[in-house]
Parts: C-alpha cells; sequence; structure tokens
C-alpha cells in the first residue's frame, strides 16, 4: 500500500487529518529500513533500562554504596550475568544505572546546546554579510577551532569533578557546531522565494526567523539531535574515565572502564561490558539518526 492511500482524500480537509497523514508517511518512510527499526529499538530499551533502572536491575543497591569483598571479582555467571567488579558489585546493576547518568547528561547538553546555536546561527544566517554575521561566526570559528573532547576536558580539570560540571564543560563546546549547521541553512534558505514574499508582505523578522526559516531547518537539526545523543555519552564518558565526571560510587560508564583496565586481561569483563555499553548507545542512537534523516527527507521525483 502507498502512503497516499493511507487517509482519504476527505480526511485530508481538516488539520488533525493532514496531521495524521503526514506521521503516518514519515513512519512509512522510517520504518521501510530494517537498520532504523533497530536503532529505534535499541532507543526505546535504553531509555526503559534508564527510566525504570530501580525495578529492572538485578541488585539496585549495587549502583550506590555497597562492599562485598567476598564476592569480588567474580567472571559472569547466572547469578551475576556481567560479573562482579573490584569490590562486588554486580556490574549488569551499575550499567543500567550509568544510562540513567548518560541519558541525563544528553538531554541537559542538547537542551542547552541546540536552542542556543540554532539562535545565534539564524541570526548570523539571515543577517549574512553584515556586522552581527562577523562576529557571531569568528566567536564560533574560536571554539570549532578546538576539537570538543580537549576543550571539554580543559573545562572540566578546572572545574570541580562532578557530573554537573561535565555537562557544563560539553555544553560550552557543543553549541558552535549547531550555530555552524544552523547558519549554513539559514544563508541558503533566506534567498528563497517564499521568505523573499514574507519580507515583501511586511512580516517582522521574527517571524520570517522562526516561521518561514527554523521549519525548514528542523529536518536536520533534528538528525543531528538524534546523533548527537550517542556523541555526548561518548565524552562524557572519557570525562568520567580520566576522573572528571561523576565521582563513585555512583555508577559511571567511563569509571567502570577505567577501574577495568587496571585488571586486564585477567578479570576482562570489568572492563568490556561497560564498553559495551556505550557502543549500544552510540550504535543505537546513530541507526536511529539516520533513521529519522530519511524519513524527514524530501522524496525524489
Amino acid at each position: 500500500m502507498t502512503t497516499e492511500g493511507m487517509l482519504t482524500s476527505s480526511s485530508l480537509k481538516n488539520p488533525w487529518g493532514r496531521t495524521l497523514y503526514s506521521l503516518k508517511r514519515t513512519w512509512y518512510k522510517f520504518s521501510r529500513n530494517w537498520l532504523s527499526v533497530l536503532g529505534l529499538v535499541i532507543v526505546v530499551t535504553i531509555v526503559f533500562l534508564a527510566v525504570f533502572a530501580p525495578y529492572v536491575a538485578p541488585y539496585p543497591q549495587h549502583a550506590g554504596k555497597f562492599v562485598d569483598f567476598k564476592g569480588k571479582n567474580q567472571p559472569p555467571s547466572w547469578q551475576h550475568l556481567m560479573g562482579t567488579d573490584t569490590i562486588g558489585r554486580d556490574i549488569l546493576s551499575r550499567i543500567i544505572f550509568a544510562f540513567r547518568n548518560a541519558l541525563l547528561m544528553a538531554i541537559v547538553v542538547l537542551a542547552v546546546s541546540v536552542p542556543l546555536g540554532t539562535l545565534t546561527g539564524l541570526t548570523a544566517g539571515y543577517y549574512s554579510g553584515t556586522w552581527t554575521d562577523t562576529v557571531i561566526m569568528r566567536v564560533t570559528d574560536v571554539f570549532i577551532s578546538i576539537p570538543p573532547i580537549i576543550l571539554a576536558l580543559s573545562i572540566a580539570a578546572v572545574l570541580k569533578p562532578t557530573l554537573m560540571n561535565s555537562m557544563i564543560a560539553v555544553t560550552v563546546s557543543w553549541w558552535p557546531w549547531y550555530t555552524r549547521m544552523t547558519y549554513s541553512l539559514a544563508s541558503s534558505i533566506k534567498n528563497e522565494y517564499y521568505v523573499q514574499a514574507a519580507e515583501l508582505t511586511g512580516a517582522s523578522k521574527i517571524y520570517i526567523l522562526f516561521h518561514e526559516i527554523l521549519p525548514n531547518c528542523s529536518s536536520s537539526l533534528f538528525t543531528k539531535m538524534a546523533l548527537d545523543v550517542g556523541w555526548v555519552t561518548l565524552v562524557g564518558a572519557a570525562l568520567s574515565f580520566v576522573g572528571l565526571g561523576e565521582q563513585p560510587p555512583k555508577p559511571a560508564l567511563g569509571t567502570m572502564i577505567a577501574e577495568g583496565v587496571e585488571r586486564m586481561p585477567a578479570q576482562w569483563w570489568i572492563a568490556l561490558f561497560p564498553a559495551l555499553a556505550i557502543m549500544f548507545v552510540v550504535l543505537g542512537f546513530n541507526l536511529f539518526g539516520d533513521g529519522i534523516r530519511d524519513a524527514l527527507s524530501p522524496e525524489e521525483a
């Protein structure tokens, strides 16, 4: 069945019918790629585990101040599917709770970086060629010239090592990339006929920015946001790996890997499973982001 046959022509006469048709059409395009569906399943699984961690983790008390020296360094078994760490804590339970911090970091970083980067990019793109464009983009270029991981490590090293300060460090290094992308899109879209028509009819600058230009940048923004969840998780894990993120005894994927590296190769499971968890997050959100890109991209003629 084609997407045109999903709804009758009469149902498209009302706004709700058009919205439903658009959603079904987007889902149809998304679901045609099984890798995109796999990414969605992975994302839903990660979010479910993070939200309901106290109920699905086999040993929720192991995510806090817990010590069991008698059960330390146990290899994977039916009792501990991913084994135990150097002080007897269940690794699977700590990974499930670590997903919470990873998603929290991604949400906070993107909640600040996306609006800030989008607003500055829209402004610079619409006023390209003016002093506003010059000031915004030169500041952006200064931040972009430093690799995000290096900038985040530098800022986190100055601040007290906490989850909140690691979020601040990653946010400072992340917003310029949204500015650069939105600037490129806005500077191109502003020359379209519908934008010029809005200007001729006397529409305000704010209306043009947020009703004419921004909606046409949304597909690229949503795709990048989905992809960035995995990369923010990776950078956050790098900060905690060197001791600049969430501090023990709270679980963090990077900290768990750092503790396990010292025990390689004898206790290989201590570092391996947290590393696989990071790969699981990055892979899931990358596949999901690719699906969003394909679903929101215009169809070829």
